[in-house]
């Protein structure tokens, strides 16, 4: 009888022993979850009274607007810059779906002024500035002649991996578009890096600015939001809010 009493006992001893641990160990599930739960409403708190990340602002003399390939009349209420790279798919993008829908409602009626400003990202020690000084080139004999490249080159594009921008292949871009320039004058001129040193001043110009990807877009000296530099009717509504804020 005693020793069975004692095998009762133990058993006894060792279930309450597992009932401590585990009320134990709920306990502290609790209390993690508790400290978990109060670091995430912590989160929540400070990111609501930091408010929203404000856009950066430059000061217009930055972007030099003057050496810059333009669009639009140079009367417009709104100067709307655009650094791209002639390889990057983003920028292909906004060229082909974001452009001609603002250059229908905004540039063409004056509303806005469009710049273009290099900056390369895909392959910059490569194919990426060579495309960036065949517009350059372009731009140098006939400005006017810039955005028919611009256009072109955009519908040419090739794989991001590969080097296709070559000269001779920029060339045939701009011929096949009947971009009206001295094409053997635009070869040379890329073959020979004559506009690299306005390529490197406009990546200066994105450095200041602060730029980091493409497109980036500013408006009037203010970053526009990524959401509205891929979304028309975003990009609509800032365009108008700047204009009603000008009294335009």
């Amino acid at each position: 009888m005693g020793k069975k009493n004692d095998k009762t006992q133990t058993k006894k001893q060792k279930r309450q022993i597992k009932e401590a641990q585990a009320k134990k160990s709920q306990r502290l599930m609790g209390w993690t979850f508790l400290v978990v739960l109060i670091v995430f409403i912590g989160f929540i708190v400070a990111g609501a009274l930091s408010g929203p990340k404000e856009a950066r602002v430059v000061n217009a003399t930055e972007f030099q607007y003057a050496e810059q390939p333009s669009l639009g009349s140079d009367d417009a209420p709104i100067k709307l810059v655009e650094f791209a790279d002639f390889k990057c798919p983003a920028c292909k993008y906004f060229g082909e779906n974001i452009m001609p829908q603002l250059q229908k409602d905004f540039i063409d009626t004056g509303k806005v002024q469009l710049f273009f400003t290099n900056y390369l990202v895909i392959s910059p020690d490569a194919d990426s500035k060579t495309a960036a000084m065949a517009g350059e080139a372009i731009y140098q004999q006939k400005p006017e002649e810039f955005w028919k490249f611009y256009e072109a080159v955009f519908a040419a594009q090739g794989d991001e991996k590969t080097n296709w921008a070559t000269s001779d292949r920029l060339v045939q871009i701009a011929k096949d578009a009947n971009v009206a320039v001295d094409l053997d004058k635009l070869k040379k001129a890329i073959d020979e890096q004559t506009f690299a040193s306005k390529v490197d001043t406009d990546e200066t110009i994105a450095g200041k600015s602060g730029v980091r990807s493409t497109p980036t877009l500013f408006m009037n000296g203010k970053e526009v939001s990524n959401d509205a530099t891929f979304d028309y009717n975003l990009l609509k509504e800032e365009i108008l809010k700047e204009l009603e804020e000008a009294g335009k």
